[in-house]
């Protein structure tokens, strides 16, 4: 659907608008672009592990300037 642009005298917004072209998906392309990208799941599982990682350092550190700070 091509939609006209919109026109008040001083701007005309939408003059190269063009609809997204259509991307055909099917099961054994999105198979493909899994192995040669990498796994989803994977990734995700590791993205939260580097996560917790994260915050458990940062909470080792914050102990050791705590007792740092106490003594």
């Amino acid at each position: 659907m091509r939609t006209p642009p919109y026109d008040n005298g001083k701007i005309k917004m939408g003059i190269y608008y063009q609809p997204p072209k259509y991307v055909e998906q099917d099961r054994d392309m999105l198979e493909i672009q899994k192995w040669m990208i990498g796994n989803p799941d994977r990734l995700r599982m590791e993205h939260w592990i580097n996560i917790a990682y994260k915050i458990a350092v940062a909470f080792v550190i914050t102990v050791m300037v705590l007792m740092y700070i106490r003594n």
